[in-house]
């Protein structure tokens, strides 16, 4: 589907372009605007040609890091560029008086300059957004419990994935939360993104009573070319073992008991099996997946938060009354979202922030990095600290 819009992207915008500049030569325009014009449509052309000889050609035959970074690159500037563009045109194209031209083409600068800024600023730029929760099951000595959440880092395709996280272990480290839980989704493709300098960062990363970290789809390996069961097995546990070397717990269908005093809190993680991997791009809510074997000796009576990397299982946890907080990632917001409005709303039941049912709780964090292009519109990447209180 990406491409076949991309491709109608491109498509469209050329005949734009043409459109343009035979409008351009009709006002007598001045040679040297007209030529910088032509430059700067030739530019994009190419790009519109790159864009699509990446996707279709280079990045299915390697995806290796770089190769990734590239590609997210072209296609970021690409968009940049188009967007900028078509938006100038939908003022200027539809009348011919010059006044309507200097209006699309400050608009286009105008929206060029916010999206760069969104690449360059925002997608760095971290949130915290603080959120008390109040269940009646929650034991009195974890009223008052801080649990920072995070998810999605993406770490092989952040810019400056060191200096990034560095960043965020401070702004961790700030917070000095009870708990740690990351959503999934550490790396972009592959676990040799782990490299030792990022376990070293990572693990300044932490709750001082623990941090707890669960599978995302792009964790699985599911995304390496030529991916086999076994070579995605193989993956995993690269990862994990990287993981725990960061100090980090991984959560594979296990259930951890926090505890203070003679009370304890349940908190559990889905893996992300290869039975999940069929429904890593589903939009509505999974009700099919079973995971009773995950919660078959835990307690009803104890209060139970669950990570889940999909947000689409929270329905049945909470049908079947296995989680009262659920923490999810996934979705980024689709990296747009603007006055709390994202394409994300369009698509998605359940897309960002909390979600309330009778019988469970549903956090959606934002995440930390980007895919497919190298900017975060208006979606700031987001620490949650969650307090829980006692009702």
């Amino acid at each position: 589907m990406a491409k076949i819009l991309t491709l109608i992207l491109a498509l469209a915008s050329v005949w734009l372009d043409y459109t343009a500049y035979k409008r351009l030569k009709s006002h007598s325009i001045n040679r040297k605007i007209l030529y910088s014009f032509a430059g700067t449509v030739l530019a994009s052309c190419l790009l519109i040609l790159l864009t699509p000889l990446f996707m279709f050609i280079f990045i299915d035959a390697e995806n290796s890091q770089w190769m990734m970074k590239f590609s997210m690159s072209i296609l970021t500037v690409y968009l940049f560029f188009s967007v900028s563009r078509l938006f100038a045109y939908a003022f200027w194209l539809p009348s011919k008086r010059k006044f309507w031209m200097k209006a699309g083409i400050s608009a286009g600068a105008l929206l060029f300059m916010f999206l760069a800024y969104s690449a360059f600023v925002t997608r760095t730029d971290y949130k915290v957004n603080k959120v008390t929760l109040s269940f009646n099951n929650v034991p009195n000595e974890f009223s008052g419990c801080r649990i920072a959440f995070i998810s999605d880092m993406h770490i092989g395709s952040m810019w400056n994935a060191e200096s990034e996280l560095e960043e965020l272990s401070e702004l961790i480290g700030e917070i000095n939360p009870d708990l740690l839980v990351f959503g999934g989704d550490l790396v972009n493709i592959h676990n040799s993104e782990l490299s030792p300098e990022i376990l070293s960062l990572l693990g300044c990363i932490k709750g001082t009573e623990g941090t707890f970290a669960v599978l995302g789809n792009h964790d699985t390996g599911a995304y390496i070319n030529g991916s086999t069961p076994e070579s995605r097995a193989l993956n995993i546990s690269m990862i994990e073992s990287k993981i725990k070397d960061a100090g980090w717990t991984l959560l594979r269908d296990s259930t951890v008991y926090i505890r203070r005093g003679s009370s304890c809190i349940a908190l559990t993680g889905i893996d992300y099996s290869e039975k999940l991997l069929d429904y890593k791009h589903s939009l509505n809510a999974i009700e099919d997946f079973d995971v009773s074997h995950v919660y078959k000796n835990v307690p009803d009576s104890v209060f139970n938060i669950t990570v889940s990397h999909l947000p689409q299982l929270w329905h049945s946890l909470c049908d079947n009354g296995y989680s009262d907080l659920t923490l999810s990632g996934h979705i980024h917001a689709m990296q747009m979202k603007i006055a709390g409005l994202s394409p994300a709303a369009l698509m998605y039941d359940e897309w960002s922030g909390l979600y309330e049912r009778p019988n469970g709780k549903l956090y959606i964090n934002d995440g930390i990095g980007s895919v497919g292009f190298f900017a975060r519109i208006g979606a700031r990447p987001e620490v949650t600290v969650i307090e829980l209180r006692c009702e």
